[in-house]
């Protein structure tokens, strides 16, 4: 008996395995095109969110600007760069040479004190020669804050706080004094702020985590001294990280720097006014009464107790300096604050990178003064830092990427 056995159809197997092999190019084109499509959606979204962070027309209403701002070219080391500022400002580089300027200040003559923590330095800049900084201290970790006070300057390393006595435009000096040399070491990129007032020191020392009960009493919380650097008194607590701090009408204003991981878009950065025994909310809640989810217990404290901030700033932007603007500046400024922007990321989208203008007792928008540091792609040719006034009303403001100081003033 013969059995018929049928023979594989080659050709339909060929057929089939070419079609399957078309499905998976078609379905990795299909993939590639939708991957290369989300890139490019998120590189576009990415450049809106930049070019809004840079606002330099009135086009968006998302943060008004004055009167539009306009480019100015500048030379950075060499290489020319553009920066935006409104009509009639002028910004030139000052001093160069500095290594990574932090904090300033002025004295009565217009010589200005200048912090620099790559260096570890204090230097001053003679009002008679800006181009030739002098190193006043090259011994000092951790410096960052500083502040000029009845002739004298004082500035806050990692765990003391040291005054200078008649400092002279080549950095010598009259006498060097450590008044408080037990503070508690700030964790990494963080640092104490300091200001003089009324014959005391007040000292802004940032918390070692984002939420918890602090190990220090200091920690997280605005310290008050003798101007002898004696008589510790706790002044207020609940301040997380206070990036600077200033005096007006008699009462400290400082930036308080909110704990992470909360949600994208809170909490801000909060403006706040501070008294004596107050308690600004930090850990338990944050902004406008509002309570941390880790200490939900704490309503009543949040709702009751706790002072709320003057007003917020938004987060992400790497607040640092800030300055009240007095009126040989433009008249039309006076009263409003200048805050520093030294850059950062929410979201993976960098922002910041700028100087801003806002009277923190209207409910008025954040003006952006001047943008530019902040290129489309996302990279940062520059990071202002500090900021401060000299006594013509010029707006002075280091740059703490490139190791220089600008100058800013209205022609």
């Amino acid at each position: 008996m013969k059995l018929n056995i049928k023979q594989p159809n080659f050709k339909l197997k060929f057929k089939l395995i070419y079609i399957y092999y078309i499905l998976i190019v078609i379905i990795l084109v299909s993939i590639a095109l939708t991957f290369n499509l989300q890139s490019r959606q998120i590189q576009q979204f990415r450049q809106e969110q930049i070019q809004r962070n840079n606002l330099i027309s009135k086009e968006y209403i998302e943060e008004p600007v004055l009167d539009g701002l306009k480019p100015q070219i500048i030379n950075i080391n060499n290489s020319e760069q553009t920066l935006y500022l409104p009509d009639k400002f002028k910004i030139d580089v000052l001093t160069k040479g500095l290594k990574s300027p932090q904090f300033i200040e002025s004295d009565d003559k217009d010589n200005l004190f200048v912090t620099d923590n790559k260096a570890n330095a204090l230097w001053v800049i003679s009002e008679k020669d800006r181009n030739n900084p002098k190193i006043v201290d090259s011994k000092l970790n951790g410096v960052t804050s500083i502040f000029y006070y009845n002739g004298l300057v004082y500035i806050a390393t990692e765990n003391k706080i040291i005054r200078y006595t008649d400092i002279q435009s080549d950095g010598s000096y009259k006498e060097k004094k450590i008044l408080i040399d037990n503070l508690p070491k700030p964790k990494k990129d963080l640092y104490h702020t300091i200001i003089v007032h009324n014959n005391r020191i007040y000292i802004g020392i940032s918390a070692d985590c984002e939420s918890c009960q602090p190990r220090d009493k200091r920690l997280g919380s605005i310290m008050s001294y003798s101007i002898d650097g004696k008589d510790e008194k706790l002044f207020a607590r609940g301040v997380k990280q206070i990036s600077d701090m200033q005096v007006y009408d008699n009462k400290l204003i400082v930036t308080d720097i909110g704990r992470l991981n909360i949600n994208n878009q809170m909490p801000m950065v909060e403006i706040n006014k501070i008294e004596e025994g107050k308690d600004y909310g930090w850990p338990y809640c944050y902004g406008y009464m509002n309570i941390d989810p880790k200490y939900t217990e704490k309503s009543d404290f949040c709702k009751n107790k706790a002072e709320p901030p003057i007003t917020e700033l938004p987060k992400g932007t790497g607040v640092a300096g800030l300055s009240l603007i007095p009126n040989n500046f433009y008249k039309n400024f006076t009263d409003n604050y200048v805050f520093i922007y030294q850059g950062g990321q929410q979201n993976s989208i960098p922002k910041g990178y700028k100087v801003v203008i806002k009277d923190i007792y209207k409910n008025s928008a954040t003006k952006n003064f001047i943008t530019g540091w902040l290129l489309e792609n996302g990279n940062s040719w520059g990071s202002p830092k500090g900021v401060t006034f000299d006594n013509k009303g010029a707006m002075i403001i280091t740059d703490q990427k490139n190791g220089l100081l600008y100058k800013v003033i209205k022609e």
